[in-house]
């Protein structure tokens, strides 16, 4: 049976750094497809990385003329078949905000049908993005999040980075947002994110000032592929 992964968040949150990472690792488990349902941002989304995702063996779905310098706010038909009978993982990225969520709400029909423990619903937190700097705004984000994309949450990820410039302090401040956040909502927290290194200095801390486990949930290292810095435009290009 599938296992489906759905990522939401507010613009600059992560989810299209996490719908990577956690491709490329369920890649090596089995099948394993990534759906890019973001029809609001055409510039920095999951589709751009199809040289990550092709080599990995991860097949993708997009929307119609995405990357092609072609933009219309629609859907490829080829989203329903990833609801079809089999085996592997499913991953849905999804437009940030509310306003990016709405898209996912014509498939709830189809996850109605599903076993839900084999649907993830993650909202993805990075504290240092103005829709998510606190907890009435990061509450009021996913209070809208949930409604306009008709899909109860399930996790909440503590992904609160700077890119390059994150330290074990942004952590920390992620970690008391999710905190709060599952406190006022019931929602567990699902993991942490970040690279290794920042991952395994947040460890220490942790256990150094007994932080609660429950709202770390797993470690979840990151591979950044999706960032665009000057010095990475300069080498590479977009």
């Amino acid at each position: 049976m599938k296992e489906y992964w759905v990522l939401l968040g507010s613009f600059g949150s992560g989810k299209s750094e996490l719908g990577l990472n956690l491709a490329v690792e369920k890649a090596k488990e089995g099948p394993c497809t990534v759906v890019d349902l973001d029809v609001i941002n055409p510039y920095f989304r999951i589709s751009e990385r199809g040289d990550v995702l092709e080599p990995a063996g991860v097949e993708l779905i997009m929307p119609p003329f995405a990357l092609e310098k072609i933009e219309i706010m629609s859907l490829s038909a080829r989203v329903y078949s990833a609801f079809a009978p089999g085996e592997g993982t499913v991953i849905f990225d999804i437009g940030g905000d509310d306003v990016g969520s709405i898209a996912l709400g014509q498939y709830k029909p189809r996850f109605e049908q599903l076993p839900q423990d084999k649907v993830h619903v993650l909202f993805i937190v990075n504290p240092l993005r103005p829709t998510a700097a606190d907890l009435p705004s990061a509450l009021d984000t996913l209070y809208k999040i949930q409604y306009v994309s008709r899909m109860a949450v399930t996790g909440i990820v503590n992904n609160a980075n700077l890119a390059g410039e994150t330290d074990v302090s942004h952590l920390k401040l992620g970690y008391d947002l999710v905190k709060g956040l599952s406190e006022q909502t019931g929602i567990p927290v699902w993991g942490t994110c970040g690279r290794q290194e920042i991952l395994d200095s947040f460890a220490r801390y942790a256990e150094a000032n007994n932080l609660d486990p429950a709202y770390i949930g797993r470690y979840q290292p990151i591979q950044v592929m999706m960032h665009r810095s000057w010095d990475k435009f300069l080498a590479e290009g977009l």
